[in-house]
């Protein structure tokens, strides 16, 4: 078995690559591994795009423009005074309100829509927002952030060094179980991620600051994630030591000498046998992710912008008290609320949600719900558990293992009811679950502790299937009785 360091990029000599255009094949067929790896890289991002909207109702379209372009106005100088980078419309609407009574469609006024976009370093877009917000924005429709070019550019290259050494640690585990020395890299796919996930919105307050800035939204841009996969046909070939019994240990990845893989063009055939192996792996997990939200309703989006700053401060300090890893608000959102009354809409104030996602170690995470909703917190949207990383990427070589050895007892089973003679193995594609299962919410109450959630983590299971085609010979002299159409026929 090669080492895993020099996997890829070492020449086997002895391995031809058939040319299917000139009618013949090499003294040994080309036996291909397809492995696809994954590599993932977060930088620090520097920079926080927004899309506010100004939103107005009123009974005609003059007088809703009118409004739109004053408070429009109003918000774009106290951006460009903020020293707002990219400012620009991304769009406008106005559309007629009805109301529906008795069965009739009456106009009742119109509704405008002005979002404005605009880009300002981290540290200065949370006070840019309620600055905003305060001239006569009313809706938030979008926070992101993002890394300089410069920065996105470095971690591109990363990120494919990483995917190519995922590929590496899975061909080894494959190769290893298999007892198959790898050849040379045949061909190489590189699926970059051309549009890296922006960063979510990472509110972080620091204790000086909570009473000075309690009415200002704190915002400090978190990490942006780039991720792409590199895909590697590995030729190889079985060790050369190696004997073909129908023992399992010996099943697979051993040459049998009489066996010939057919060229098409030539008019043989290959006899294969297609098998796939699937395996998985439970891990423990150890940390809580968990999704909280403060939720407020006001009559003007000014009102519901300072409380939902208020309160989001205050549960952002708690949890950081507690030592709350990855927190971040994955959205803020504002957003107009109308009553209907005898089918006419009417505008009756405004909503806010800001949702905070943090990590915990499992055991700390129930006191943590509990004591974010006595700060102010007042919707749970989700919790799920997870595993380290490095536990994960341990688990997903393992898998790998597990699924091969699935395959190998079932090629055994099949060969032997048969009485045929297992060779080479032919082709070998890896089919990893890209998308661990996440484990889910388990309670468990304990007496003593009535007043905290109690919340235990379970298992977080990792899955993968691997396919093999395993050429195949009958032994000489057995006679193989086959029934055919009620009656026998002796090969």
């Amino acid at each position: 078995m090669a080492n895993t360091d020099n996997l890829i990029g070492v020449r086997n000599l002895g391995l031809a690559i058939a040319d299917p255009f000139i009618g013949s094949t090499a003294s040994n067929t080309a036996q291909i591994l397809e492995v696809t790896g994954k590599g993932e890289v977060s930088v620090a991002t520097t920079l926080t795009e927004v899309q506010l909207g100004i939103k107005v109702q009123a009974k005609t379209a003059t007088a809703v423009q009118e409004q739109v372009a004053q408070r429009s106005t109003a918000v774009v100088d106290v951006l460009r005074k903020l020293g707002a980078k990219e400012l620009q419309t991304i769009s406008i609407q106005l559309n007629p309100v009805y109301s529906y009574e008795n069965g009739t469609q009456t106009l009742t006024g119109f509704e405008g829509l002005n979002t404005l976009q605009f880009e300002l370093p981290t540290n200065q877009s949370g006070a840019a927002i309620d600055k905003a917000i305060q001239a006569g924005a009313n809706v938030i429709q979008n926070i992101s952030f993002t890394a300089s070019d410069e920065v996105l550019q470095q971690a591109r290259l990363q990120v494919l060094s990483e995917a190519v050494k995922d590929a590496k640690a899975q061909a080894q585990a494959v190769f290893s179980t298999l007892q198959l020395t790898p050849g040379q890299i045949i061909d190489i796919d590189i699926n970059s991620d051309d549009n890296p996930r922006p960063s979510p919105l990472v509110s972080n307050l620091t204790a000086d600051r909570v009473s000075a800035a309690a009415s200002t939204t704190p915002i400090i841009g978190g990490s942006q994630t780039i991720e792409a996969s590199v895909s590697l046909d590995i030729g190889y070939s079985p060790n050369s030591a190696g004997t073909l019994a129908l023992a399992t240990d010996n099943l697979i990845g051993v040459r049998n000498p009489g066996l010939a893989i057919a060229d098409p063009l030539i008019g043989s055939t290959a006899q294969i046998l297609e098998v796939t192996g699937k395996g998985e792996v439970s891990v423990a997990t150890t940390l809580t992710e968990v999704q909280l939200g403060i939720k407020v309703q006001a009559k003007t989006a000014t009102a519901v912008q300072e409380q939902v700053a208020q309160r989001s401060t205050a549960v952002v300090g708690v949890l950081r008290k507690l030592g709350a890893k990855e927190l971040q608000t994955i959205s803020i959102q504002l957003n107009p609320v109308y009553s209907y009354e005898n089918g006419t809409q009417t505008l009756t104030g405004f909503e806010g949600l800001n949702t905070l996602q943090f990590e915990l170690p499992k055991n700390q995470s129930g006191a943590a719900i509990d004591k974010a909703i006595q700060a102010g917190a007042n919707v749970i949207q989700n919790i799920s558990f997870t595993a380290s990383d490095e536990v994960l990427q341990q688990a997903r070589l393992q898998v790998l293992s597990e699924a091969v050895k699935d395959a190998k007892a079932q090629a055994q089973a099949v060969f032997s009811t048969l009485q045929l003679t297992p060779g080479q193995i032919i082709d070998i594609d890896i089919n990893s679950n890209d998308n661990p299962i996440l484990s889910p919410f388990v309670s468990n109450l304990i007496t003593d502790r009535v007043s905290t959630t109690p919340i235990i983590g379970g298992s977080q299971t990792i899955k993968a299937s691997v396919s093999l085609d395993i050429g195949y010979s009958p032994n000489s002299g057995v006679i193989l009785d086959l029934p055919l159409n009620g009656s026998q026929q002796i090969a």
